[in-house]
């Protein structure tokens, strides 16, 4: 028994000294490798041929820009790393695993890494095993297949090892630390955290949009390089137009924007408190590319407990059958409770009534811990000289007919479901009694969380269906969901396997066990709804894997959060609120930047073909282009820091549809572009001065036009971010100094230093107005 009571406070300050804590260096890959990566892919591809195909046309200054542009991309990609791997890293601290540990002889809770070697830990099912480890008593199924690659759980009793990362399916146990850190046989414990994702769904609407314009600006260019040769164009001009067009097509910010966007979404959400975007309690994102995913959710499947209820159990009301009293029955169901178990709020609730009435706990000569599989508990102790088997559980499953009392107790149970209690029956067989009898029934209520109805009712006027899963016999759920306000009729997974159109109908999912969760999920993914998923437990793990939006609550085990991508903080659904909320942001910033590529893109083109038809000449030069991604497409980083409001229903991408409405809104610059160059013209300024005089309006008039569509209903609607705002004085300020100047530029004349940002104001006012035409608000889908 020693053994079992563990490290005592006098023997943890020379242990520490000998082994530290129980944690393994991080490994980070070096600057070189990390900067070598940026030129390596589709969008560095492109930007690496833009800079090979203008040095050899003859423009090697052009060229070193472009390259310099590139190696500064790079740099700020690592920047905003380096960025993403500290907030990482702050929330890796806040999500660590922790571990039951008997010390001084006592129980109680500390975080994994404080483990030393000779501390009893005590294991149960949805535990991920913090150190390697001897198992002292009891039993476990542990899946140890992100390990050794095993198919299947293995199996452990008393003497057997358990090792660092596994996973606990099943059963409970003691068990002794062997080693930890860089000790242990896998040299690690399992981390919660993942950087490396697959790309999202929104960077891949984004890509596509990208790929698309690209390709239609080569197609323009293959019809403009045929009537150059037409008119007898010089092959210079026609070389130095496809380049223009090419790097237009080119998204230098791309990456860098997406990396900001994440990271500054993902650390609103672990904020607290703070300005109108930033409102509730702090969710820990463990997938930085979730963010982005919980903007197209329409349907949310929430656990009952802890979620939508306080998670404060208690017994609401006892009943007792035969001889038994109240104290009987509550000493009985102690017995078949586990004392080791601190987190198990049942059996805390059971521990506390006993308490109340004076009745002790005799020790248990067998304990069987709660089994998924067969909804009960079991234990054995010894009284009279023998010994009495107790099951406690599952009021349908444990009475059966044999147990006596069983129809009156079938009778009180669905009395006390109505009235939303969750009832479990203890059985119990004497070793001189000839059959089991119902000791009596225990009714066990969890609040409803006041903030819930309110936060549901929020959540439905989001354009989020909220659908209650739990465990609880279909007149229970239907009472709770009745108190909650979910609108909706109450089915069994039963009921979805026979008719699986219900699940586009269906409040409340009762009486659901574990793998129904994931067939509830795949039946509304399969209906074509984007589904979320909050859940605590282990077995609730493969339905937060399943779900686009995995949301672990508070409390959740090891195993839940590792299957999640979002980890709830507080109780209740506030942070799943501020979930789709902030996600929405991001959503809005990363479409006001794809609207914003877009309009240019579609802008540039049409002025550029425009001129060149009407007088055989490139107007932009490959320089001029790339002043304008200078200034316009580094400008738009900025945009994932920006203020804006969330959409008021699901994120849906519609690329045709933006497309239109980019091109509408985009026949305003290009108007006043024309108008500034015909203007230019009619003073018969030379031609290359023309074209600094139209690089000042297409720098000009992309910044107003990002300040009209950047919020909605008006521009004005919500004041830009700081970032924003700096970015596009420097932007503005940087091109009048190098037109105003003639910096690299033939000098732009002083009077349409006047005229483009006087045009820009009334382009900004004109496309406000167009912003409010039916057309355009049905295109964008904005309400």
């Amino acid at each position: 028994m020693e053994a079992q009571e563990g490290l005592k406070d006098s023997d943890i300050a020379a242990l520490r000294a000998q082994y530290g804590f129980n944690e393994t260096p991080v490994f980070h890959e070096s600057f070189f490798i990390l900067y070598a990566k940026n030129f390596w892919g589709p969008l560095a591809w492109l930007m690496e041929a833009m800079v090979v195909v203008t040095f050899l046309s003859g423009n090697v200054f052009e060229a070193a820009v472009i390259l310099f542009l590139l190696l500064a991309n790079s740099g700020i990609n690592i920047y905003q790393r380096r960025s993403a791997d500290a907030a990482l890293s702050t929330l890796q601290h806040a999500i660590q695993v922790t571990a039951r540990v008997r010390r001084n002889g006592l129980w109680d809770v500390a975080a994994s890494r404080e483990l030393l070697p000779g501390d009893v830990i005590r294991l149960r099912a949805g535990d991920i095993v913090p150190a390697d480890a001897q198992l002292l008593e009891g039993s476990l199924s542990v899946d140890l297949s992100s390990l050794t690659g095993e198919s299947l759980p293995r199996d452990l009793g008393a003497g057997d090892a358990v090792y660092s990362g596994g996973i606990v399916r099943h059963g409970e146990a003691t068990a002794k630390v062997s080693s930890i850190g860089a000790k242990t046989q896998y040299g690690k414990t399992t981390e919660l955290l993942e950087v490396a994702h697959p790309p999202t769904h929104m960077e891949k609407v984004v890509f596509d949009i990208i790929k698309y314009f690209f390709a239609l600006n080569l197609a323009v260019s293959v019809a403009a390089v045929i009537f150059g040769l037409a008119v007898h164009a010089p092959a210079l001009q026609i070389t130095n137009f496809v380049i223009v067009l090419l790097l237009m097509s080119v998204p230098i910010a791309f990456p860098t924007m997406f990396a900001v966007a994440q990271t500054y979404g993902a650390l609103q959400l672990n904020q607290g408190g703070g300005n109108d975007e930033n409102q509730g309690s702090k969710v820990l994102v463990r997938r930085l590319a979730a963010v982005q995913e919980g903007a197209i959710m329409d349907v949310l499947c929430s656990d009952k407990t802890g979620t939508l209820t306080e998670n404060r159990l208690g017994v609401s009301e006892a009943v007792h059958y035969g001889t038994s009293g109240e104290s009987r029955l509550m000493m009985l169901a102690g017995a078949c409770s586990n004392m080791a178990d601190k987190d198990s709020a049942i059996d805390q609730a059971i521990f506390r009534r006993a308490a109340e009435l004076g009745a002790a706990i005799p020790p248990q000569a067998s304990f069987v811990p709660f089994d998924s599989s067969t909804k009960r508990t079991r234990a054995e102790i010894v009284e009279r000289g023998g010994r009495t088997k107790i099951e406690m559980g599952l009021a349908d499953l444990l009475l059966i007919p044999e147990v006596r009392f069983s129809k009156e107790a079938l009778e009180d149970v669905a009395r006390m479901s109505g009235k939303g209690l969750r009832v479990l029956a203890v059985v119990a067989k004497a070793a001189d009694a000839p059959v089991a009898e119902c000791a009596g029934l225990i009714g066990l209520s969890d609040p409803i969380r006041p903030d819930a109805p309110a936060l549901i009712k929020e959540l439905n006027a989001l354009g989020v269906r909220v659908v209650m899963i739990t465990g609880d016999g279909r007149i229970t759920a239907g009472a709770i969901a009745r108190d909650l306000g979910l609108q909706g009729e109450v089915f069994t997974p039963e009921d979805l396997k026979q008719h699986p159109q219900i699940a586009l109908q269906g409040a409340v999912f009762a009486e659901a066990y574990p793998g129904d969760k994931v067939s509830i999920i795949k039946a509304l993914q399969e209906a074509g709804h984007v589904v979320g998923m909050t859940g605590d437990g282990v077995n609730d793990a493969p339905a937060l894997h399943q779900a686009e939006v995995g949301i672990a609550v508070q409390d959740a085990t090891e195993v839940a959060k590792q299957a999640a991508s979002f980890i709830l903080t507080t109780p209740g659904l506030e942070g799943v609120r501020r979930v789709v909320t902030a996600s929405r942001r991001v959503y809005m910033r990363i479409r006001t930047w794809a609207l914003n590529k877009v309009i240019k893109s579609v802008e540039i083109l049409c002025v550029a073909t425009v001129i060149f038809v009407m007088t055989h000449s490139y107007i932009l030069s490959p320089l001029i282009a790339i002043l304008v991604l200078l200034a316009n497409d580094f400008l738009t980083i900025t945009i994932a820091t920006d203020h804006t409001k969330p959409l008021l229903r699901p994120a849906r991408w519609n690329v045709p549809r933006l497309i239109a409405a980019s091109a509408i809104i985009a026949a305003v610059p290009v108007f006043f572009s024309i108008f500034i160059y015909a203007l230019a013209q009619r003073f018969h300024y030379p031609f290359d001065t023309i074209r600094t005089i139209v690089y000042g309006a297409l720098i000009y008039l992309g910044g107003t036009t990002l300040l009209a569509i950047r919020a909605w209903p008006l521009g004005w609607s919500v004041r830009p971010s700081k970032a924003l705002v700096g970015a596009l004085i420097f932007s503005l300020a940087f091109t009048s100094l190098i037109a105003g100047f003639g910096i690299f530029i033939p000098a732009m004349p002083p009077a349409f230093l006047a005229v483009i940002p006087f045009s820009a104001v009334v382009s900004f006012f004109a496309i406000e107005a167009i912003k409010q035409s039916h057309g355009v608000r049905a295109l964008l889908d904005i309400s």
